[in-house]
């Protein structure tokens, strides 16, 4: 082959996949893109009566006492402490990387960051910096009607708004007012929306409401995140997707909540996932939309979760289980089911137990394979280590856990269920259970 040919082939190639990048959907290649760099980044430090600014290539920016406003794309870098004040991105501002580099930031009956209409801002927490932000009661429109400016967020991202939050370093959020994260809608008039968390350590404290609420589109990809919320642990209106086939998945775990994970179409596809809930665990709803097709599924990771007076898994539509490990405990309260499906539940794979209930599964099982158990009058077995073993399959893997609940419902799955062997659920020693034969 000639020079000439080899070249014209490499540029060729060169070409389509510069083609294909172009065609990759704009959410996508936002999500993945959160390199940055500080090399000429403006540096500002709050403290509780001003904001001092360092001036690097970007200046595209304005300061009013403690209240930092970012005009134009740029790297920028806050630090410092400040009681009363704010960092907003403009309408519009596209571009923009905020780091924060060892930031306690306090905003007094508004947000600690907003991102405004149709902006583009990837916030970053530097590597080997702690970074607290914080609002006030009164940041809460529906409590303070007079407060002109609450944003119901310690940080609110708006319509049309696209928000990546990610890096090594660690981001507490303290919700006083309403919610810890606010992500807003998809809009004719201001554009896509979405916000996307990736390799953060993230702590978010919501006692009045929801700890991450989206409007549109939430996707957390990898990363740490400890979630206490008066209401929504993570709540999307639409799409939410945890994990990503092929990698590990975020490490969510959720101390309080009233539901935990919550969305017209809820996807998990990897994880490491604790949910401790009053409500449903998992839900697959929005009682704003009528006549939508709920999705919820869970294709890998491993969720291990409980409720004291909900659904463990519950979806408005389709519940689809092809991977993963899926343990959910549910009290045995009213017609509230460890799996609950309005339509069809269908499991293709993985490790599934659940246990709870107290009138039937409230599912249609796709397949006679599928099988639950009912269990009445049985004993109060409360802190009782209990473990789950398949001889043959599992004689390396093993999955302890708390028994936490009486039940009268049992479901058991294993994709490897057509072993000659049998499925013991052991009770504690000496009580022990033979469950079936898969």
């Amino acid at each position: 082959m000639t020079k000439a040919n080899s070249l014209s082939r490499w540029l060729a190639a060169a070409m389509a996949a510069l083609m294909l990048l172009a065609l990759l959907p704009a959410r996508v290649w936002a999500a993945e893109s959160t390199a940055y760099d500080t090399d000429g980044a403006t540096a500002f430090t709050f403290t509780d009566i001003a904001i001092t600014a360092k001036d690097g290539d970007c200046t595209g920016y304005n300061i009013d006492g403690t209240a930092l406003t970012i005009e134009a794309a740029g790297t920028y870098i806050v630090s410092g402490s400040c009681q009363s004040g704010s960092i907003t991105v403009k309408k519009g501002v596209t571009g923009v990387t905020l780091v924060l580099s060892g930031l306690t930031l306090t905003a007094d009956g508004t947000a600690a960051i907003a991102c405004n209409k149709s902006s583009g801002v990837t916030i970053v927490a530097q590597d080997g910096t702690a970074n607290i932000l914080s609002d006030t009661e009164t940041n809460n429109d529906d409590s303070y009607p007079d407060n002109t400016n609450a944003e119901n967020a310690v940080i609110k991202c708006k319509d049309g708004s696209q928000v990546t939050l990610c890096g090594s370093g660690s981001l507490t959020v303290n919700a006083n007012g309403k919610n810890g994260i606010k992500s807003g809608a998809t809009t004719d008039e201001e554009g896509e929306a979405w916000l996307v968390i990736r390799d953060l350590t993230l702590t978010i404290s919501a006692p009045v409401n929801d700890a991450i609420n989206a409007e549109a589109s939430l996707t957390i990809l990898s990363g740490d995140l400890t979630i206490d919320a008066g209401d929504d642990a993570v709540h999307s209106d639409y799409y939410l997707t945890v994990g990503a086939a092929g990698t590990d998945g975020p490490t969510i775990t959720v101390n309080s909540c009233n539901e935990g994970l919550e969305a017209a179409d809820l996807s998990i596809a990897g994880g490491n996932i604790t949910i401790h809930a009053g409500d449903d665990c998992l839900n697959a709803a929005n009682s704003d939309l009528t006549g939508y097709a709920f999705t919820l599924s869970i294709s890998g990771g491993t969720l291990v979760m409980d409720t004291t007076s909900g659904d463990g898994i519950d979806s408005n539509g389709t519940l689809s289980i092809s991977g993963g490990t899926v343990v959910v405990w549910t009290n045995s309260t009213a017609d509230n089911q460890p799996l609950d499906a309005d339509g069809t539940l269908s499991i293709s794979g993985g490790t599934v137990l659940a246990a709870g209930g107290s009138a039937g599964m409230g599912i249609t099982l796709d397949s006679p394979v599928l099988n639950y158990f009912n269990l009445r009058n049985t004993c109060l077995l409360y802190s009782l280590s209990f473990t789950c073993t398949n001889r043959n399959y599992f004689s390396h893997k093993i999955i302890p856990f708390t028994f936490l609940f009486s039940f009268q419902i049992l479901f058991s799955y294993l994709l490897f269920r057509l072993l000659p062997s049998a499925y013991l659920l052991c009770f504690g020693s000496p009580i022990s259970l033979f469950v079936g034969t898969f």
